[in-house]
């Protein structure tokens, strides 16, 4: 029964009916209740000009006053309910009343009479109500005057009682009662059979809609009967549903995706030597790898939720957890925190973890995310580099070394990040083969500058030939633009102006590159809010100074006098402070962070600009801008040759058969197309095992004619698959590649004595020269047997 009541009270009908019949109730009560009250005044005021009308009337003379006397006259004139009628004089002698007994009599006499009413400061009809044992009565008591009178001489009374009148009322206020109850129940059956059929009707449909929707039907869907407000609500929700099902169909590929994605990651997380981790915006880690998770376990239980100096974990210097809790609590990124542990081996392990702040769209902090790392092998390979520098006493020399390494570091940084740019671009663009053509232009050029990092280091070392040619300025100048622009970030704004006569000077072109592509990273280094970068092109003389004007205000740098070609960089950054500025071209001096600069672009400018016979001057203003400019010989124009891009003859193959091997996809998938198109026929291994498991496999006429592999690989090197290799199968021929050849080599040749070595990074004819050669070597070998056979 409780659940009939919830029902019925809960449903929308039950409170749209109740509500009509509240707001039906309340207005037509108000409307009967004013006209009840209308109708009695009405009532009233009909009876009071009733009784007063005689009175009127006959002081009009229009009515006789002898029918006050005449009972069934009265009666009609006023009605069967009238108690009483005199006529009464100035002194209160009755001459006329219903009663003849009372006819002559003085109303004083009367009992209970009110002779007050009949006084001469009567001058206007009088109505009075007045209350007795019989109930409610009316009296009209109207004064005669007779002409040009100022005083009554006679006074008109008339008593008739309502209660007759208060019946009538009563009834009519009954009748109107029952009508406004009838009209309410009919109307409101009316507007709720009106609303059952428009509005309830559908708002079922609609609810029932919805609850097909949440219990998963979403191809439910509602039929809009007519153009009103809820059929654009009904459209509207079938609008909903449909999108809420293409929605819902995204969702699901999404969280396959997602779930395709996880467990990529969980795969990546299992495999991957550093460690990975998350924290949430308290600070304390919610997600750790498998391997961070284990290092943790073993020293200080689960790390789920502690926060890191809470681990168990030694921090490499006792402010190191303050200042890391800090950067957490400031939401600042952090690299490279380092720590230390004792593992279950008893032995001092060490680990560097990074992290970057996570923050959602609204710029709400979410925590954390980072890596971790075990550095360990790297502390102890440090810890031997300390113990050799105390031995050999060189440790200037290995810091040098260690800045040198960072500089190099830096220049290939700035050349992987043009060349991943530039691959991501053409990729991209890969139906626009011009477009393709232009970055990949630009990722070779980037290629070689990375190759000539090495050779200004051996230019600074003096240890560098050099190879001059006649360069156009101008030309080479510009041919920079496009690789500036990619270097330099986008709040710096770049302008080149050359000029207009060709400016030819002899240098190594490579050099000049380099030479402004340091000064520009410089540049780029003093404006961290951005600014202008101008490198302009123009020709000066540098007169004999015997010839000079000593009024003359031009100030000339420290040249050989001469006709020289004009370098200008100049830059709107910060400056140079004076008290640093006569050491800015010495070797290693940087004012930059460390880790930022080694202090070796400035010195590498400086000396190669003095072994060209020319120099550098600078001009700058604190807080407003730095001008280099570069000063080189000038010289007549002659041919400008360029470097080639490669000066190897091309060797094609004959199907030859060449396994390579190497622990690196890329590079596999590289040497394989590069023999392929070259005629070769290269096939591929990961690894020493599955090199081995291929030459094992291999049938007549399908035999491997050479192997190419790697010289630094997991499980068995290149030299040792060599070994193993020529020693069951000698027919072979051996190619090693190695981006470490100085020490590479080395090693191999106490080994395997001569061999034949190819640098990575390679070209395709340096490849291919390589296989040549080793197949030269193989026919040489196999000739000398059959000579030593016979």
């Amino acid at each position: 029964m409780k659940k009939l009541f919830d029902r019925l009270f809960g449903s929308l009908a039950f409170k749209i009916g109740f509500a009509i019949v509240i707001v039906e109730t309340i207005f037509l009560g108000l409307f009967g209740g004013y006209y009840i009250q209308y109708f009695g005044a009405e009532i009233d005021r009909r009876t009071a000009e009733q009784i007063s009308a005689p009175g009127r009337l006959i002081q009009e003379e229009q009515l006789k006053i002898s029918i006050i006397s005449d009972k069934v006259q009265l009666r009609r004139l006023l009605g069967p309910h009238v108690i009483d009628a005199m006529a009464v004089g100035f002194d209160g002698t009755i001459y006329h009343s219903m009663d003849s007994a009372l006819i002559g009599n003085n109303i004083s006499d009367l009992e209970n009479f009110p002779s007050r009413w009949f006084g001469s400061d009567i001058v206007e009809p009088q109505l009075f109500t007045v209350h007795d044992a019989s109930g409610r009565q009316m009296v009209s008591i109207t004064p005669l005057f007779s002409l040009n009178a100022t005083q009554p001489f006679m006074f008109v009374y008339f008593k008739v009682s309502t209660v007759g009148l208060e019946e009538s009322q009563q009834r009519m206020q009954s009748v109107l009662l029952i009508g406004s109850v009838m009209c309410l129940i009919l109307t409101s059956g009316l507007i709720f059979l009106l609303m059952q059929q428009t509005v309830l009707r559908r708002m079922t449909s609609m609810a029932q809609f919805v609850s097909d929707i949440q219990f998963g039907k979403i191809g439910a869907r509602l039929r809009p009967a007519s153009r009103d407000e809820i059929g654009s609500l009904e459209r509207g929700l079938n609008a909903m549903a449909e999108s809420l099902e293409r929605r819902t169909s995204q969702h699901q590929i999404a969280q396959d995706a997602l779930r395709d994605s996880e467990e990529r990651f969980r795969d990546f997380t299992l495999s991957s030597a550093d460690w990975y981790w998350e924290m949430g915006p308290d600070l304390r880690i919610t997600f750790a790898s498998y391997k961070f998770y284990q290092l943790i376990e073993e020293l200080h239980g689960s790390p789920q939720g502690q926060r890191f100096d809470t681990l168990g974990l030694t921090a490499r210097d006792h402010e190191s957890w303050g200042v890391l809790m800090s950067r957490l609590e400031s939401h600042l990124a952090f690299q490279n925190f380092e720590f230390s542990w004792q593992g279950k081996d008893r032995e001092i392990h060490f680990g560097r973890i990074n992290g970057v702040p996570v923050f959602d769209l609204d710029g709400v902090f979410k925590g954390y995310r980072g890596t971790g790392s075990d550095v360990t092998a790297q502390h102890q390979a440090t810890e031997e580099q300390h113990a050799l520098q105390r031995q050999l006493a060189t440790s200037q020399k290995l810091e040098a070394v260690g800045q040198m390494a960072g500089g190099v570091a830096h220049e290939f940084n700035n050349c992987l990040a043009g060349i991943l740019s530039f691959a991501e671009v053409a990729r991209a663009r890969i139906d626009d083969p011009a477009r393709v053509e232009e970055y990949i232009s630009h990722i070779i050029s980037l290629g070689e500058r990375a190759t000539s990092v090495a050779d200004q280091l051996l230019m600074f070392s003096r240890r560098k030939v050099e190879q001059p040619t006649v360069v156009q300025v101008n030309d080479a100048v510009l041919e920079m633009e496009k690789l500036l622009t990619t270097l330099l970030e986008h709040r710096i704004e770049l302008e080149i102006w050359t000029c207009e006569t060709p400016l030819y000077t002899r240098v190594d072109p490579t050099q000049l590159s380099a030479c402004i592509l340091n000064l520009a990273i410089n540049a780029r280094d003093a404006m961290p809010n951005g600014g202008d970068l101008q490198i302009s092109c123009s020709y000066e003389t540098i007169p004999p100074e015997d010839q000079r004007d000593p009024l003359d205000e031009i100030t000339y740098p420290d040249c050989t006098p001469g006709d020289y070609v004009v370098i200008t960089v100049q830059d709107t950054g910060t400056g140079i402070p004076d008290e640093i500025l006569d050491h800015i071209f010495e070797p290693f001096y940087s004012t930059k962070e460390p880790g930022k600069g080694t202090g070796l672009g400035l010195s590498i400018v400086h000396n190669w600009v003095e072994e060209s016979n020319g120099c550098i001057d600078v001009e700058t203003v604190e807080g407003e801008g730095t001008t280099f400019s570069i000063y080189l010989p000038r010289c007549e124009p002659g041919t400008v040759t360029a470097q080639p891009i490669d000066t190897i003859s091309y060797h094609p193959g004959n199907g030859e058969r060449v396994l390579i091997v190497d622990d690196e996809p890329s590079l596999r998938t590289t040497a394989q197309i590069i023999l392929q198109d070259a005629g070769f026929n290269a096939i591929c291994a990961e690894n020493a095992d599955a090199a081995l498991k291929i030459l094992a496999e291999q049938k007549d006429g399908e035999k491997i004619d050479v192997i190419l592999s790697d010289v630094v690989m997991s499980g068995l090197s290149g030299p040792q698959l060599a070994i193993e290799a020529l020693r069951q199968y000698p027919h072979l021929s051996i190619v090693f590649m190695s981006g470490y050849p100085a020490r590479t080599r080395q090693e191999m040749e106490k080994m395997l004595g001569e061999y034949i070595f190819v640098k990575k990074p390679f070209r395709p004819a340096q490849l291919q020269k390589a296989i040549h050669e080793a197949m030269v070597q193989k026919t040489e070998r196999r000739r000398d047997r059959d000579l030593q056979d016979h």
